[in-house]
Protein backbone atom coordinates (compact mmCIF):
# COMPACT_ATOMS: atom_id res chain seq x y z
CA UNK A 1 0.00 0.00 0.00
CA UNK A 2 0.96 3.65 -0.44
CA UNK A 3 0.81 5.08 3.08
CA UNK A 4 0.73 8.81 3.80
CA UNK A 5 1.94 9.90 7.26
CA UNK A 6 0.56 13.35 8.13
CA UNK A 7 1.84 14.72 11.44
CA UNK A 8 3.75 17.87 12.36
CA UNK A 9 5.99 15.88 14.74
CA UNK A 10 8.80 14.16 12.83
CA UNK A 11 9.39 11.62 15.63
CA UNK A 12 5.76 10.48 15.44
CA UNK A 13 6.05 9.95 11.68
CA UNK A 14 9.36 8.15 12.09
CA UNK A 15 7.98 5.94 14.88
CA UNK A 16 4.94 4.89 12.84
CA UNK A 17 7.04 4.17 9.77
CA UNK A 18 9.52 2.10 11.82
CA UNK A 19 6.77 0.01 13.43
CA UNK A 20 5.00 -0.67 10.10
CA UNK A 21 8.34 -1.58 8.49
CA UNK A 22 9.11 -3.91 11.39
CA UNK A 23 5.72 -5.62 10.97
CA UNK A 24 5.77 -5.71 7.13
CA UNK A 25 9.35 -5.31 5.80
CA UNK A 26 9.67 -3.88 2.27
CA UNK A 27 5.93 -4.11 1.57
CA UNK A 28 4.62 -0.54 1.75
CA UNK A 29 5.65 2.81 0.27
CA UNK A 30 5.60 5.89 2.50
CA UNK A 31 5.01 9.62 1.95
CA UNK A 32 5.24 12.26 4.68
CA UNK A 33 3.70 15.72 5.17
CA UNK A 34 3.77 17.97 8.22
CA UNK A 35 0.56 20.01 7.84
CA UNK A 36 -2.94 19.90 6.41
CA UNK A 37 -2.25 22.12 3.40
CA UNK A 38 0.63 19.95 2.22
CA UNK A 39 -1.61 16.93 2.75
CA UNK A 40 -4.21 18.32 0.33
CA UNK A 41 -1.46 19.17 -2.17
CA UNK A 42 -0.14 15.61 -1.95
CA UNK A 43 -3.60 14.19 -2.65
CA UNK A 44 -3.67 16.07 -5.94
CA UNK A 45 -0.47 14.45 -7.18
CA UNK A 46 -0.52 10.92 -5.74
CA UNK A 47 -3.51 9.18 -4.17
CA UNK A 48 -2.51 7.07 -1.13
CA UNK A 49 -4.18 3.83 -0.06
CA UNK A 50 -4.07 4.72 3.64
CA UNK A 51 -3.54 7.95 5.63
CA UNK A 52 -2.36 8.27 9.23
CA UNK A 53 -3.66 11.74 10.08
CA UNK A 54 -2.85 13.85 13.15
CA UNK A 55 -5.87 15.77 14.39
CA UNK A 56 -3.88 18.88 15.36
CA UNK A 57 -1.45 20.27 12.79
CA UNK A 58 -0.45 23.86 11.97
CA UNK A 59 -1.96 25.94 9.13
CA UNK A 60 -4.79 23.48 8.53
CA UNK A 61 -5.73 20.88 11.14
CA UNK A 62 -6.09 17.22 10.30
CA UNK A 63 -9.80 17.38 10.99
CA UNK A 64 -10.27 20.41 8.72
CA UNK A 65 -8.27 18.70 5.96
CA UNK A 66 -10.25 15.47 6.38
CA UNK A 67 -13.54 17.34 6.02
CA UNK A 68 -12.35 18.50 2.57
CA UNK A 69 -11.41 15.07 1.18
CA UNK A 70 -13.53 12.55 3.13
CA UNK A 71 -15.83 12.03 0.11
CA UNK A 72 -12.90 10.44 -1.77
CA UNK A 73 -13.26 7.50 0.64
CA UNK A 74 -9.55 7.08 1.31
CA UNK A 75 -9.06 4.95 4.46
CA UNK A 76 -7.94 7.28 7.29
CA UNK A 77 -6.55 6.46 10.74
CA UNK A 78 -6.66 9.47 13.09
CA UNK A 79 -3.77 10.17 15.47
CA UNK A 80 -4.94 11.80 18.70
CA UNK A 81 -4.16 12.50 22.36
CA UNK A 82 -6.40 11.70 25.34
CA UNK A 83 -7.73 15.25 25.55
CA UNK A 84 -8.88 15.15 21.92
CA UNK A 85 -11.19 12.13 22.01
CA UNK A 86 -14.24 14.20 21.00
CA UNK A 87 -12.35 15.20 17.84
CA UNK A 88 -11.65 11.54 17.16
CA UNK A 89 -15.39 10.86 17.34
CA UNK A 90 -15.96 13.58 14.74
CA UNK A 91 -13.34 11.94 12.52
CA UNK A 92 -15.11 8.58 12.85
CA UNK A 93 -18.35 10.29 11.83
CA UNK A 94 -16.61 11.56 8.68
CA UNK A 95 -15.55 8.00 7.86
CA UNK A 96 -12.19 7.34 9.55
CA UNK A 97 -11.63 3.60 9.89
CA UNK A 98 -9.83 3.84 13.25
CA UNK A 99 -7.96 6.12 15.61
CA UNK A 100 -4.74 5.71 17.59
CA UNK A 101 -3.84 7.39 20.86
CA UNK A 102 -0.30 8.79 20.75
CA UNK A 103 2.15 7.25 21.34
CA UNK A 104 0.77 4.04 19.81
CA UNK A 105 2.17 0.63 20.68
CA UNK A 106 3.34 -1.96 18.17
CA UNK A 107 0.32 -4.12 19.07
CA UNK A 108 -2.09 -1.24 18.35
CA UNK A 109 -0.42 -0.43 15.04
CA UNK A 110 -0.60 -4.12 14.03
CA UNK A 111 -4.36 -4.25 14.76
CA UNK A 112 -4.95 -1.05 12.80
CA UNK A 113 -2.88 -2.25 9.85
CA UNK A 114 -4.77 -5.57 9.76
CA UNK A 115 -8.07 -3.68 9.61
CA UNK A 116 -6.71 -1.39 6.87
CA UNK A 117 -5.32 -4.35 4.89
CA UNK A 118 -8.68 -6.11 4.99
CA UNK A 119 -10.48 -2.99 3.74
CA UNK A 120 -7.78 -2.44 1.12
CA UNK A 121 -8.19 -6.00 -0.17
CA UNK A 122 -11.98 -5.68 -0.45
CA UNK A 123 -11.69 -2.29 -2.14
CA UNK A 124 -9.06 -3.53 -4.59
CA UNK A 125 -11.21 -6.51 -5.61
CA UNK A 126 -14.12 -4.18 -6.40
CA UNK A 127 -11.90 -1.69 -8.26
CA UNK A 128 -10.20 -4.48 -10.21
CA UNK A 129 -13.62 -5.78 -11.26
CA UNK A 130 -14.60 -2.28 -12.38
CA UNK A 131 -11.32 -2.06 -14.31
CA UNK A 132 -11.90 -5.41 -16.03
CA UNK A 133 -15.54 -4.71 -16.92
CA UNK A 134 -14.76 -1.25 -18.28
CA UNK A 135 -11.98 -2.57 -20.50
CA UNK A 136 -14.29 -5.31 -21.82
CA UNK A 137 -16.84 -2.62 -22.68
CA UNK A 138 -14.19 -0.40 -24.33
CA UNK A 139 -12.96 -3.42 -26.29
CA UNK A 140 -16.45 -4.39 -27.48
CA UNK A 141 -17.28 -0.86 -28.60
CA UNK A 142 -13.99 -0.35 -30.41
CA UNK A 143 -14.15 -3.76 -32.08
CA UNK A 144 -17.71 -3.34 -33.31
CA UNK A 145 -18.10 0.36 -34.16
CA UNK A 146 -14.62 1.88 -33.62
CA UNK A 147 -15.96 4.02 -30.77
CA UNK A 148 -13.80 4.97 -27.79
CA UNK A 149 -15.52 6.20 -24.64
CA UNK A 150 -13.77 8.31 -21.99
CA UNK A 151 -12.57 5.86 -19.31
CA UNK A 152 -13.26 6.20 -15.58
CA UNK A 153 -11.08 3.35 -14.33
CA UNK A 154 -8.88 2.25 -17.26
CA UNK A 155 -6.66 5.31 -17.15
CA UNK A 156 -3.29 6.04 -18.82
CA UNK A 157 -0.36 5.56 -18.95
CA UNK A 158 -0.89 2.06 -20.35
CA UNK A 159 1.37 -0.94 -20.50
CA UNK A 160 0.04 -3.89 -22.47
CA UNK A 161 1.46 -7.23 -23.52
CA UNK A 162 -0.22 -9.28 -26.26
CA UNK A 163 0.58 -12.96 -25.80
CA UNK A 164 0.57 -15.47 -28.67
CA UNK A 165 0.34 -19.14 -27.78
CA UNK A 166 2.18 -21.92 -29.62
CA UNK A 167 2.57 -25.61 -28.76
CA UNK A 168 -0.99 -25.56 -27.43
CA UNK A 169 -2.34 -28.39 -25.23
CA UNK A 170 -6.01 -28.29 -24.33
CA UNK A 171 -5.47 -30.44 -21.22
CA UNK A 172 -3.03 -28.00 -19.60
CA UNK A 173 -4.16 -24.68 -21.06
CA UNK A 174 -6.43 -23.66 -18.15
CA UNK A 175 -3.60 -24.23 -15.68
CA UNK A 176 -1.25 -22.33 -17.97
CA UNK A 177 -3.66 -19.38 -18.03
CA UNK A 178 -3.89 -19.44 -14.22
CA UNK A 179 -0.09 -19.43 -13.99
CA UNK A 180 0.15 -16.56 -16.45
CA UNK A 181 -2.44 -14.60 -14.47
CA UNK A 182 -0.52 -15.20 -11.22
CA UNK A 183 2.73 -14.05 -12.84
CA UNK A 184 1.18 -10.86 -14.21
CA UNK A 185 -0.66 -10.17 -10.95
CA UNK A 186 2.68 -10.23 -9.12
CA UNK A 187 4.13 -7.71 -11.56
CA UNK A 188 1.13 -5.39 -11.20
CA UNK A 189 1.23 -5.64 -7.40
CA UNK A 190 4.87 -4.58 -7.35
CA UNK A 191 3.84 -1.41 -9.17
CA UNK A 192 0.68 -0.88 -7.10
CA UNK A 193 -1.45 -0.98 -10.24
CA UNK A 194 -4.65 -2.71 -11.32
CA UNK A 195 -4.66 -4.94 -14.38
CA UNK A 196 -6.86 -7.10 -16.55
CA UNK A 197 -6.11 -10.27 -18.49
CA UNK A 198 -8.54 -11.08 -21.27
CA UNK A 199 -8.84 -12.55 -24.76
CA UNK A 200 -9.05 -10.07 -27.61
CA UNK A 201 -11.62 -10.92 -30.30
CA UNK A 202 -8.65 -11.73 -32.55
CA UNK A 203 -7.43 -14.49 -30.20
CA UNK A 204 -4.51 -12.84 -28.39
CA UNK A 205 -4.31 -12.95 -24.62
CA UNK A 206 -4.13 -9.30 -23.62
CA UNK A 207 -2.59 -8.05 -20.37
CA UNK A 208 -3.28 -4.40 -19.63
CA UNK A 209 -2.28 -2.26 -16.66
CA UNK A 210 -2.41 1.47 -15.97
CA UNK A 211 1.23 2.10 -15.18
CA UNK A 212 4.62 1.99 -16.91
CA UNK A 213 6.26 -1.45 -16.72
CA UNK A 214 9.42 -2.09 -18.81
CA UNK A 215 9.57 -5.19 -21.06
CA UNK A 216 12.56 -6.58 -19.10
CA UNK A 217 10.35 -7.15 -16.07
CA UNK A 218 8.04 -9.48 -18.02
CA UNK A 219 11.05 -11.28 -19.52
CA UNK A 220 12.25 -12.58 -16.17
CA UNK A 221 8.80 -13.83 -15.16
CA UNK A 222 8.18 -15.52 -18.52
CA UNK A 223 11.33 -17.62 -18.13
CA UNK A 224 9.91 -19.01 -14.88
CA UNK A 225 6.49 -19.52 -16.51
CA UNK A 226 7.93 -21.71 -19.27
CA UNK A 227 9.59 -24.04 -16.76
CA UNK A 228 6.18 -25.43 -15.76
CA UNK A 229 3.77 -24.53 -18.58
CA UNK A 230 2.53 -26.83 -21.32
CA UNK A 231 2.63 -24.13 -24.01
CA UNK A 232 4.98 -21.50 -25.39
CA UNK A 233 3.82 -17.92 -24.84
CA UNK A 234 5.44 -15.05 -26.73
CA UNK A 235 4.64 -11.49 -25.66
CA UNK A 236 4.73 -8.20 -27.56
CA UNK A 237 5.21 -5.23 -25.24
CA UNK A 238 3.23 -2.02 -25.78
CA UNK A 239 3.35 1.42 -24.15
CA UNK A 240 0.63 3.99 -24.84
CA UNK A 241 -0.44 7.39 -23.56
CA UNK A 242 -4.13 7.12 -24.50
CA UNK A 243 -6.69 4.62 -25.77
CA UNK A 244 -6.33 5.60 -29.43
CA UNK A 245 -2.60 4.99 -29.26
CA UNK A 246 -3.18 1.71 -27.39
CA UNK A 247 -5.48 0.28 -30.07
CA UNK A 248 -3.20 1.53 -32.84
CA UNK A 249 -0.38 -0.41 -31.18
CA UNK A 250 -2.60 -3.50 -30.92
CA UNK A 251 -3.10 -3.37 -34.68
CA UNK A 252 0.62 -2.84 -35.30
CA UNK A 253 1.47 -5.92 -33.22
CA UNK A 254 -1.17 -7.99 -35.01
CA UNK A 255 0.55 -7.20 -38.30
CA UNK A 256 3.94 -8.25 -36.91
CA UNK A 257 3.13 -11.23 -34.63
CA UNK A 258 4.58 -13.79 -37.08
CA UNK A 259 8.04 -12.42 -36.20
CA UNK A 260 8.05 -14.79 -33.22
CA UNK A 261 8.72 -17.71 -35.60
CA UNK A 262 12.06 -16.10 -36.45
CA UNK A 263 13.11 -14.17 -33.34
CA UNK A 264 12.11 -14.04 -29.69
CA UNK A 265 9.89 -17.14 -29.49
CA UNK A 266 8.92 -17.62 -25.84
CA UNK A 267 10.16 -14.17 -24.79
CA UNK A 268 8.78 -10.62 -24.64
CA UNK A 269 9.63 -8.44 -27.64
CA UNK A 270 9.80 -4.70 -27.10
CA UNK A 271 8.48 -2.20 -29.62
CA UNK A 272 12.08 -1.39 -30.56
CA UNK A 273 12.82 -5.07 -31.29
CA UNK A 274 9.61 -5.39 -33.29
CA UNK A 275 10.68 -2.50 -35.50
CA UNK A 276 14.29 -3.70 -35.74
CA UNK A 277 13.25 -7.09 -37.11
CA UNK A 278 10.46 -5.84 -39.38
CA UNK A 279 12.59 -6.84 -42.42
CA UNK A 280 11.77 -10.45 -41.51
CA UNK A 281 8.01 -9.96 -41.87
CA UNK A 282 7.58 -11.08 -45.52
CA UNK A 283 9.38 -14.32 -44.66
CA UNK A 284 7.76 -14.89 -41.25
CA UNK A 285 4.27 -14.24 -42.70
CA UNK A 286 4.88 -16.89 -45.37
CA UNK A 287 6.14 -19.33 -42.75
CA UNK A 288 3.08 -18.78 -40.57
CA UNK A 289 0.74 -19.40 -43.51
CA UNK A 290 2.62 -22.62 -44.27
CA UNK A 291 2.19 -23.83 -40.69
CA UNK A 292 -1.52 -22.95 -40.76
CA UNK A 293 -1.97 -24.78 -44.08
CA UNK A 294 -0.35 -27.83 -42.50
CA UNK A 295 -2.56 -27.62 -39.39
CA UNK A 296 -5.71 -27.51 -41.55
CA UNK A 297 -4.50 -30.27 -43.89
CA UNK A 298 -4.55 -27.84 -46.82
CA UNK A 299 -2.15 -29.79 -49.06
CA UNK A 300 -2.61 -27.60 -52.15
CA UNK A 301 -2.23 -24.40 -50.15
CA UNK A 302 0.89 -25.80 -48.47
CA UNK A 303 2.49 -26.66 -51.81
CA UNK A 304 1.66 -23.26 -53.31
CA UNK A 305 3.13 -21.45 -50.32
CA UNK A 306 6.21 -23.66 -50.39
CA UNK A 307 6.68 -22.76 -54.05
CA UNK A 308 6.46 -19.06 -53.16
CA UNK A 309 8.96 -19.55 -50.35
CA UNK A 310 11.38 -21.33 -52.68
CA UNK A 311 11.53 -18.17 -54.84
CA UNK A 312 12.04 -15.84 -51.88
CA UNK A 313 14.66 -13.20 -52.70
CA UNK A 314 16.32 -12.47 -49.38
CA UNK A 315 17.19 -15.87 -47.92
CA UNK A 316 20.71 -14.84 -46.83
CA UNK A 317 19.44 -11.78 -44.95
CA UNK A 318 16.74 -13.92 -43.32
CA UNK A 319 19.20 -16.36 -41.80
CA UNK A 320 21.44 -13.56 -40.57
CA UNK A 321 18.55 -12.09 -38.59
CA UNK A 322 16.90 -15.30 -37.32
CA UNK A 323 17.73 -16.79 -33.93
CA UNK A 324 16.92 -20.31 -32.70
CA UNK A 325 13.18 -19.55 -32.81
CA UNK A 326 12.94 -20.96 -36.35
CA UNK A 327 14.30 -24.36 -35.32
CA UNK A 328 12.18 -24.39 -32.17
CA UNK A 329 8.86 -23.71 -33.93
CA UNK A 330 9.59 -26.25 -36.68
CA UNK A 331 10.54 -28.86 -34.08
CA UNK A 332 7.30 -28.25 -32.17
CA UNK A 333 5.12 -28.28 -35.29
CA UNK A 334 6.68 -31.32 -36.94
CA UNK A 335 7.64 -33.42 -33.93
CA UNK A 336 11.06 -33.87 -35.58
CA UNK A 337 14.19 -32.09 -34.25
CA UNK A 338 15.15 -29.25 -36.60
CA UNK A 339 18.70 -27.90 -36.88
CA UNK A 340 18.43 -25.83 -40.04
CA UNK A 341 21.51 -23.86 -41.07
CA UNK A 342 20.64 -22.83 -44.62
CA UNK A 343 17.69 -21.83 -46.74
CA UNK A 344 17.98 -25.02 -48.77
CA UNK A 345 17.77 -27.11 -45.60
CA UNK A 346 14.66 -25.16 -44.58
CA UNK A 347 12.89 -25.90 -47.89
CA UNK A 348 13.82 -29.58 -47.67
CA UNK A 349 12.59 -29.81 -44.07
CA UNK A 350 9.27 -28.22 -45.02
CA UNK A 351 8.84 -30.59 -47.98
CA UNK A 352 9.21 -33.55 -45.64
CA UNK A 353 6.64 -32.24 -43.18
CA UNK A 354 3.43 -34.23 -43.52
CA UNK A 355 0.19 -33.36 -41.86
CA UNK A 356 -0.99 -35.63 -39.09
CA UNK A 357 -4.26 -33.77 -38.79
CA UNK A 358 -7.46 -35.56 -39.65
CA UNK A 359 -8.95 -34.03 -42.78
CA UNK A 360 -11.64 -31.73 -41.45
CA UNK A 361 -13.20 -28.51 -42.60
CA UNK A 362 -12.61 -26.32 -39.56
CA UNK A 363 -14.38 -23.31 -41.05
CA UNK A 364 -17.62 -25.23 -41.60
CA UNK A 365 -17.44 -26.56 -38.07
CA UNK A 366 -16.86 -23.07 -36.64
CA UNK A 367 -19.70 -21.54 -38.67
CA UNK A 368 -22.15 -24.28 -37.67
CA UNK A 369 -21.24 -23.74 -34.01
CA UNK A 370 -21.88 -19.98 -34.35
CA UNK A 371 -25.24 -20.60 -36.01
CA UNK A 372 -26.26 -22.85 -33.12
CA UNK A 373 -24.82 -20.79 -30.24
CA UNK A 374 -24.98 -17.14 -31.40
CA UNK A 375 -27.28 -16.33 -28.45
CA UNK A 376 -24.65 -17.46 -25.91
CA UNK A 377 -21.65 -15.52 -24.63
CA UNK A 378 -19.22 -17.15 -27.04
CA UNK A 379 -15.86 -15.81 -28.09
CA UNK A 380 -12.93 -17.02 -30.13
CA UNK A 381 -11.44 -18.70 -27.04
CA UNK A 382 -14.68 -20.71 -26.56
CA UNK A 383 -14.50 -22.18 -30.06
CA UNK A 384 -10.72 -22.61 -29.95
CA UNK A 385 -11.12 -24.80 -26.88
CA UNK A 386 -13.87 -26.79 -28.59
CA UNK A 387 -11.72 -27.68 -31.62
CA UNK A 388 -8.45 -27.96 -29.66
CA UNK A 389 -6.45 -25.15 -31.26
CA UNK A 390 -4.98 -21.97 -29.78
CA UNK A 391 -7.17 -18.83 -30.14
CA UNK A 392 -4.53 -16.84 -32.02
CA UNK A 393 -4.11 -19.67 -34.57
CA UNK A 394 -7.87 -19.96 -34.97
CA UNK A 395 -8.14 -16.22 -35.65
CA UNK A 396 -5.45 -16.44 -38.34
CA UNK A 397 -6.96 -19.55 -39.94
CA UNK A 398 -10.43 -18.01 -40.07
CA UNK A 399 -9.20 -14.77 -41.65
CA UNK A 400 -6.99 -16.59 -44.18
CA UNK A 401 -9.73 -19.01 -45.22
CA UNK A 402 -12.70 -16.63 -45.32
CA UNK A 403 -11.21 -13.15 -45.71
CA UNK A 404 -13.37 -12.14 -42.75
CA UNK A 405 -12.60 -11.66 -39.08
CA UNK A 406 -14.17 -14.17 -36.71
CA UNK A 407 -15.80 -11.43 -34.61
CA UNK A 408 -17.25 -9.75 -37.73
CA UNK A 409 -18.85 -13.02 -38.85
CA UNK A 410 -20.32 -13.60 -35.38
CA UNK A 411 -21.74 -10.07 -35.39
CA UNK A 412 -23.22 -10.67 -38.85
CA UNK A 413 -24.90 -13.88 -37.67
CA UNK A 414 -26.38 -12.12 -34.64
CA UNK A 415 -27.68 -9.13 -36.62
CA UNK A 416 -29.21 -11.44 -39.25
CA UNK A 417 -30.98 -13.44 -36.52
CA UNK A 418 -32.17 -10.21 -34.87
CA UNK A 419 -33.70 -9.04 -38.15
CA UNK A 420 -35.42 -12.41 -38.62
CA UNK A 421 -36.87 -12.26 -35.09
CA UNK A 422 -38.23 -8.72 -35.53
CA UNK A 423 -39.49 -9.27 -39.09
CA UNK A 424 -41.25 -12.47 -38.04
CA UNK A 425 -42.99 -10.84 -35.08
CA UNK A 426 -41.16 -13.06 -32.58
CA UNK A 427 -39.97 -10.11 -30.46
CA UNK A 428 -41.90 -7.03 -29.38
CA UNK A 429 -39.09 -4.83 -28.03
CA UNK A 430 -35.51 -3.95 -28.93
CA UNK A 431 -34.36 -5.12 -25.50
CA UNK A 432 -35.94 -8.54 -25.95
CA UNK A 433 -34.37 -8.85 -29.40
CA UNK A 434 -30.93 -7.87 -28.11
CA UNK A 435 -31.00 -10.42 -25.30
CA UNK A 436 -32.19 -13.22 -27.60
CA UNK A 437 -29.24 -12.78 -29.95
CA UNK A 438 -26.54 -12.54 -27.26
CA UNK A 439 -26.37 -8.84 -26.38
CA UNK A 440 -27.07 -7.79 -22.79
CA UNK A 441 -26.72 -4.06 -23.43
CA UNK A 442 -29.55 -2.61 -25.52
CA UNK A 443 -27.51 0.51 -26.16
CA UNK A 444 -24.57 -1.48 -27.48
CA UNK A 445 -26.85 -3.67 -29.63
CA UNK A 446 -28.44 -0.54 -31.10
CA UNK A 447 -25.06 0.87 -32.11
CA UNK A 448 -23.96 -2.41 -33.71
CA UNK A 449 -27.30 -2.87 -35.52
CA UNK A 450 -27.21 0.71 -36.83
CA UNK A 451 -23.66 0.31 -38.13
CA UNK A 452 -24.47 -3.04 -39.80
CA UNK A 453 -27.82 -2.11 -41.39
CA UNK A 454 -27.94 1.70 -41.59
CA UNK A 455 -31.16 1.75 -39.57
CA UNK A 456 -31.80 1.58 -35.83
CA UNK A 457 -33.45 -1.60 -34.46
CA UNK A 458 -36.39 0.43 -33.11
CA UNK A 459 -37.07 1.84 -36.59
CA UNK A 460 -36.72 -1.63 -38.13
CA UNK A 461 -39.07 -3.14 -35.56
CA UNK A 462 -41.59 -0.31 -35.92
CA UNK A 463 -41.58 -0.66 -39.71
CA UNK A 464 -42.40 -4.35 -39.58
CA UNK A 465 -45.05 -3.93 -36.91
CA UNK A 466 -46.79 -1.22 -38.92
CA UNK A 467 -46.65 -3.28 -42.11
CA UNK A 468 -48.43 -6.09 -40.28
CA UNK A 469 -51.04 -3.72 -38.89
CA UNK A 470 -49.90 -4.06 -35.28
CA UNK A 471 -49.59 -1.06 -32.97
CA UNK A 472 -45.96 -0.04 -32.39
CA UNK A 473 -44.48 -0.89 -29.04
CA UNK A 474 -42.22 1.84 -27.63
Amino acid sequence: MKILLADDERLIRLGLKSMIEELYPNVHRFFEVENGEKLLEQLETDMPDLIFLDIHMPMLTGLQAFSRFHERQIPVVMLTGYAEFSYAQEALRLGAIDYLLKPASLYEVRATMEKAASLFGERELLLKKDYELEFEKILDLYTSIRFLQTPRHVLPPYTAVLFYIDHYHKETFKNDLDELNTMLSAISSRHGARFTLTFLPTGEICYLTSTAVPPEEFQKELILFHKTSGCVATGFHISAGDLSQLFAQFEAVQKAESLRFCVGLGSVLSEKERLTFSLLLPFSDLLEKLLIARQTDDVIGFQNLLHTLSHFSYEKEVFELCDDSLNRILTMESGTPASILSYGQLLEFLRQMTSQNQSIDLIDKINVYMEEHYMDQIGINTIADMIDISPNYLSKIYKLKTGEKFVDHLTGVRIKKAMELMAGGHTATVRDTAERVGYFSTRYFTKVFLKSTGISPSEYLKGHMLSEGNPAVP
